[in-house]
């Protein structure tokens, strides 16, 4: 400890750039009785540091791309470690880890966490045999949801689950939840219809996100809701691949790709239903913000999504692959009478606000990391 507080160091494989979702967590953490360092093994990016920018120190054990010899990282993190008087390491992901565990033990850091963001990490020999020799040293292991708490166990069968927490996900609902936008506007500003039913989804254009399914539930609703409208929010691979398939499917006039959306609030007070056909997933933040913002959602049931929906209370569950059990949810949503879907819009955002808003994210691991101090201190 240094002035009587207790010293935390958040470890990341590098800084390729800010991750906005994290730094409101790091920062609502009480400074009264925690001071927040950053460390970074590697740097792949020069923009400004949010963290630095909000006073908090920040450190490299390299300000390249990539890493030197092992023994060398090893030390020189160790030696950022004993510096600063860590006393709680919290690692993210694999690499950080590995190298962090190691870097700790020279260290003699009191604590040391493992956060995992999602499934299918231990996917490979070497990870096994990292993780077999590095996890019996790390104290707890945070997973983002229930999924990927019983991904890491099945996976790691040295692994004792009461070292597996549950940690769950965040998002900043009071961000996506203020009122204030004119939902007119906004569709003017996307060009969608006033009239339309507006259905879209959010994230990376990628295979796991199931989009492809979407694009084909939403032609076979087409020909049953007219004024159906379909919005994607983000980029990638697929992009090409995705417009291809609208354009078979002969609803090009009512799909379009945003690219990128600056002002997620304002595009969810846009839509009416959100849908999210993944193939697999953790604990999707993208659906945490929409049911924050108010929108009635559609997901896959796969990984932690049926954790967050409550098994369907706060929205529709619906099979992965099954572009015709999605159709019928969509349509389902179409014909939903409005008392029903205020219900459950309004129970899924107090849902959020008690489990998944950033300031009970904060309640969670402050109270973890104060019985973990607790009970190093009670050793010593």
């Amino acid at each position: 400890m240094k002035d009587g507080k207790i010293i935390i160091a958040r470890l990341w494989p590098t800084f390729g750039g800010n991750i906005p979702t994290v730094v409101p967590v790091i920062l609502g953490v009480n400074p009264q009785k925690y001071e927040t360092i950053g460390i970074y093994l590697t740097r792949t990016s020069d923009v400004p540091n949010l963290l630095e920018a909000n006073g908090k120190k920040v450190f490299f054990v390299t300000q390249k791309s990539k890493l030197p010899i092992i023994p060398f990282s090893f030390f020189k993190l160790a030696e950022i470690l004993k510096n600063q008087g860590v006393d709680i390491l919290h690692c993210h992901h694999h690499k950080a880890t590995f190298y962090g565990t190691i870097a700790a033990k020279i260290a003699k850091t009191p604590v040391i966490l493992s956060h995992v963001h999602g499934m299918g990490r231990t996917r490979n020999i070497n990870r096994k045999l990292q993780n077999y020799f590095v996890l019996p040293h790390i104290d707890k292991i945070f997973a983002v949801g229930q999924a990927v708490k019983d991904d890491i166990l099945k996976t790691n069968p040295s692994v004792e689950p009461d070292r597996v927490i549950n940690i769950g996900n965040s998002t900043d609902y009071e961000y996506y939840s203020k009122p204030g936008y004119d939902r007119r506007a906004v569709r003017e500003k996307f060009n969608i219809p006033q009239n339309a039913f507006v259905f879209a989804t959010a994230g990376r254009l990628a295979p796991t996100k199931g989009q492809a399914y979407l694009i084909e539930a939403f032609a076979k609703i087409k020909k049953q809701v007219p004024n159906a409208r379909l919005l994607f929010a983000g980029t990638g691979q697929l992009k090409d691949e995705l417009e291809k398939k609208v354009a078979e499917l002969n609803c090009g006039d009512s799909v379009c790709f945003l690219d990128k959306v600056d002002n997620m609030p304002e595009f969810y007070n846009g839509i009416d239903c959100f849908v999210l056909p993944s193939i697999a997933e953790g604990l999707p933040r993208t659906l945490l913000e929409a049911m924050a913002a108010g929108v009635l959602c559609i997901a896959s049931n796969v990984g932690g999504i049926p954790e967050i929906l409550d098994n369907g209370r706060f929205g529709r569950l619906v099979p992965a692959k099954d572009s015709v059990a999605l159709a019928d949810a969509m349509l389902n949503v179409v014909n939903m009478p409005p008392q029903k879907k205020d219900s459950v819009i309004a129970n899924a955002k107090e849902h959020t606000k008690i489990n998944y808003s950033n300031s009970a994210m904060i309640q969670r691991i402050e109270k973890i990391y104060d019985n973990l101090i607790t009970k190093k201190m009670d050793i010593a």
